[in-house]
């Protein structure tokens, strides 16, 4: 289970991708060239798959694991947490991207990295066959900055809805 949060625009730009998504360290991440499912398949039958240039209105948009949440939920941002503002941002009020929003995710980034030595007792245990974690404390730092990247770059002036699919 995962957590797709996007930031979704009025008006429509061009994106390309493969249509092909990969699990990488508690993400999912659409493969964007032929190069790279090559890579990460190089037995598979192409023909099928090509490069496709189609219109969103997608703003930004990223996965990140559940494993994560209770890390999340531990990073205060007012009377909020992280999770309120990534996992449910409309049963809190943020419908749309706002200074409020933004300011947030930004405290909680700032939480987490001035924090991390508590936070990192929140990781998800290791699997018990492989030894790897399904998404850590980097996993979700690197989503927020993501994220805090993507905020400080819109213009609150143009309506950009946040929309979290659990």
């Amino acid at each position: 289970m995962s957590l797709d949060l996007y930031i979704k625009s009025g008006k429509t730009k061009q994106e390309g991708g493969t249509g092909v998504y990969v699990r990488e360290n508690g993400k999912t991440v659409e493969l964007k060239t032929l190069d790279e499912v090559k890579k990460h398949f190089p037995n598979a039958d192409f023909s099928h798959i090509r490069e496709d240039i189609y219109e969103t209105n997608i703003v930004w948009h990223e996965n990140i694991t559940h494993n994560l949440g209770e890390m999340a939920r531990n990073v205060p941002i007012g009377c909020l947490s992280l999770y309120d503002y990534l996992w449910h941002p409309k049963e809190h009020g943020f419908e749309k991207v706002s200074e409020e929003y933004r300011k947030g995710i930004f405290d909680g980034l700032q939480f987490l990295k001035n924090h991390k030595e508590e936070l990192l007792a929140f990781e998800p245990p290791a699997d018990p066959d492989t030894g790897k974690r399904w998404g850590d404390y980097n996993v979700l730092v690197s989503f927020c900055d993501s994220l805090a990247l993507c905020l400080s770059e819109l213009n609150l002036s143009e309506v950009c809805e946040i929309e979290s699919d659990v």
